[in-house]
């Protein structure tokens, strides 16, 4: 495979380029795939990210990767300014955070709106494993999918999840056909975030979950009419509280991350308070609130006391009631949320 390096501050020779037109002109004259690796490890810590300026950019057989990892740096930061479009660019790999910072007051437009059905875009794909992150930071959305009904691969990546501190002004993608479909299958280690696509009256989206560990922000608001639904969600190992060896709680135990398993002493005689449904977890250091339609929680008695209780957050209820439930000696039970405001229990074990 044909490697091509972008490091602005470097110096230009055999397959490292730091002109941006200088490697778009060599690329061109290479036939097949091709690993457009970005590297910004040369420039200094406050300006460390590579710039594509404006200009049309045929991405035909492209993918793009980050130069890493490295110590000190999570990914290579690639910045897309106003007047960058690209053509044919359908693959992102790993080891890279791409911020699209196109703005409508600079004449910008969405950078990849080049769409037919059903195309395909695949993200985060790399033999090294790495992660990506795509987020949108001006006020023109990355993907314009237009009415076309493509389908989004995107595995291992932070994807339209806000850097910390700034919050994304437009969503990631659009889409505009009243009857078109867009589909995003989230695989390996994913995390959605919040506002993801803007969306016409109409057409609808689908966040496949088809990892175990995909995470999706429950503020989608900006699909319209809600018209949105998930598609199968796996189940995953739980996380245990408090940890082995760590003795069985005594109080209640705080959580944000769905599908736990809570160890109880209930001698203690206290009550086990449930999270939130719509705000109670979260996703990430920037506490995006993460959808928790259909997740597991056991609460287990294990040391053979009888005094605990199991209570709802404020508005929630379990199975219909805003009351306490008990779980007996080495009794337990297992709650799913309907992903609004109910607990249901779909085993009891007394």
């Amino acid at each position: 495979m044909n490697v091509f390096v972008f490091r602005p501050g470097g110096v230009q020779a055999q397959n490292v380029f730091n002109d941006w037109q200088a490697l778009m002109t060599a690329m061109s004259g290479v036939e097949g795939r091709k690993t457009l690796e970005f590297d910004d490890s040369l420039l200094p810590p406050a300006n460390r990210h590579c710039d594509i300026p404006a200009g049309t950019w045929p991405m035909k057989d492209v993918m793009w990767a980050g130069f890493g990892p490295r110590p000190g740096v999570v990914r290579t930061t690639v910045h897309i300014l106003s007047g960058a479009v690209f053509t044919n660019f359908r693959m992102i790999a790993g080891q890279i955070t791409i911020v699209n910072k196109v703005l409508q007051a600079e004449g910008g437009i969405p950078p990849v709106s080049d769409f037919t059905s059903p195309d395909q875009v695949h993200i985060g794909i790399r033999d090294d494993s790495g992660a990506s992150q795509i987020v949108n930071e001006g006020d023109v959305p990355l993907f314009d999918v237009g009415s076309e009904s493509p389908f989004f691969f995107v595995q291992n990546c932070v994807f339209g999840m806000p850097r910390p501190g700034i919050v994304p002004i437009s969503p990631l993608i659009r889409h505009t056909g009243a009857q078109s479909r867009l589909s995003i299958n989230l695989l390996g280690l994913n995390q959605t975030g919040p506002r993801l696509v803007l969306s016409e009256a109409g057409a609808s989206v689908l966040f496949g979950a088809i990892s175990n560990a995909a995470q999706v922000a429950a503020d989608q608001s900006s699909i319209s009419g809600d018209n949105f639904d998930f598609g199968p969600q796996g189940r995953i190992q739980r996380h245990v509280i408090p940890r082995p060896p760590k003795p069985p709680a005594t109080e209640s135990q705080p959580f944000n991350k769905p599908n736990v398993l809570i160890r109880c002493d209930g001698s203690a005689g206290f009550t086990q308070q449930l999270p939130s449904i719509t705000s109670g977890f979260t996703i990430g250091n920037t506490s995006v609130t993460l959808y928790s339609g259909g997740q597991e929680v056991v609460i287990a008695e294990v040391a053979g006391g009888s005094g605990l209780r199991v209570g709802p957050a404020s508005g929630d209820t379990i199975d219909g009631d805003t009351g306490l439930v008990k779980i007996g000696k080495h009794g337990s039970r297992t709650f799913v949320s309907d992903g609004s405001s109910n607990w249901i229990t779909i085993s009891q074990v007394e």
